[in-house]
């Protein structure tokens, strides 16, 4: 093993609490002040949107468009759909919390290996949140799948990988994430070992080569 590849959103920074935060901010700044249903169902729209991106059904424009389309029709709300998108965008880039058990075994993986970001979202803001939280020190590169030109679990974003690092030898590669169905899947998909860090005890269908419940535990296998 050379090349550990690792997931961010909800593996090293905790997307729903920076989602959160992001969305009352967005939210309070059109004049509206959400209540906890509110911003449970800007997540749910959100994550089903998603979904559609992630699978090629929609551009990443119409993705980000429809999210608050459906958000203002549900809410009857009136604002500018792409602006309150930008400024959505904008306070994300800057919403950088961690999971507060990751920094001691990445530290002791980055002596041990190369380690690189495998994320599917922009680079804008994935590179401006790996700045502010420190996590930036520990990685050689940040793959991103805006850059890579495809969305995990697709095999292009792994192959962009390896013509990147000019490396074939698929065992030479790991990949840690939080989603079995682009993480794991992804990691499969290329011929890759997977770890699975299923912090919610969620039942796999999905079958990866290893599979922890705490961060910390990769130090027992890696």
């Amino acid at each position: 093993m050379k090349y550990i590849l690792i997931d961010l959103d909800g593996t090293l920074l905790n997307f729903k609490k920076g989602e959160r935060k992001s969305i009352i901010n967005t939210l309070n700044s059109v004049g509206y002040n959400p209540t906890e249903k509110d911003i449970k169902l800007f997540s749910d729209i959100n994550e089903e949107e998603y979904e559609k991106y992630k699978i090629n059904l929609k551009t990443r424009p119409e993705f980000h468009h429809d999210r608050f389309k459906r958000l203002k029709d549900k809410l009857n709300l009136n604002y500018d759909i792409d602006e309150t998108n930008k400024y959505y965008v904008k306070e994300l880039k800057y919403s950088a919390e961690t999971f507060d058990d990751i920094f001691d075994s990445l530290k002791y993986l980055s002596n041990k290996y190369d380690l690189f970001v495998a994320s599917n979202g922009m680079c804008e803001v994935q590179l401006k949140r790996m700045e502010l939280s420190g996590l930036d020190k520990y990685f050689k590169k940040c793959f991103i799948s805006e850059e890579c030109g495809a969305n995990k679990p697709d095999i292009k974003f792994f192959e962009y990988i390896f013509n990147n690092l000019n490396d074939y030898d698929k065992s030479n590669y790991i990949i840690i994430g939080d989603r079995l169905d682009t993480d794991i899947l992804g990691g499969i998909n290329a011929g890759i070992k997977t770890l699975y860090i299923n912090r919610n005890n969620i039942n796999n269908e999905i079958k990866p080569d290893y599979e922890i419940f705490d961060f910390n535990e990769i130090k027992n296998i890696l």
